[in-house]
């Protein structure tokens, strides 16, 4: 079954290459957010506010399931509201640009380490896997 996103990007001929979330705790910042996607040149295919439930949460982050701040982590990203959004950017390395901009966020919004504003996907795999888990 496809998802909004799936059709919003063939109806385009739009090809998702970014995964983003606003963190919980953040919403305050939600119009500067996306803001800063769309003045850097990033097209919003999908977006919604939802809490994340501890299994999305587990899911999202199991790359790092063995690492010590994992369930933390997991517990914080299903604490509050967060913002999901999938992007488009035609550019040649969406994923650096998009880390670019996690670090512009991280070093003006963050509180620290975990709660640093925003998670942005590793690859273009992760974009589809974190996409599809987040934007239901």
């Amino acid at each position: 079954m496809k998802t909004l996103s799936q059709y919003i990007l063939e109806s385009n001929n739009l090809e998702m290459n970014g995964f983003v979330i606003l963190k919980p705790g953040f919403l305050d910042y939600k119009d500067d957010f996306l803001a800063l996607l769309k003045n850097n040149g990033w097209n919003i295919i999908q977006q919604t506010e939802c809490k994340l439930t501890k299994e999305q949460a587990k899911e999202l982050y199991n790359p790092h399931k063995d690492k010590d701040f994992y369930n933390d982590l997991c517990d914080y990203m299903c604490s509050d509201k967060c913002l999901c959004c999938s992007c488009h950017k035609n550019c040649e390395d969406p994923i650096e640009d998009m880390k670019k901009l996690k670090d512009k966020v991280r070093k003006n919004w963050g509180k620290d380490e975990m709660k640093n504003g925003m998670h942005s996907s590793d690859s273009l795999k992760n974009v589809n896997r974190e996409s599809k888990l987040c934007l239901m």
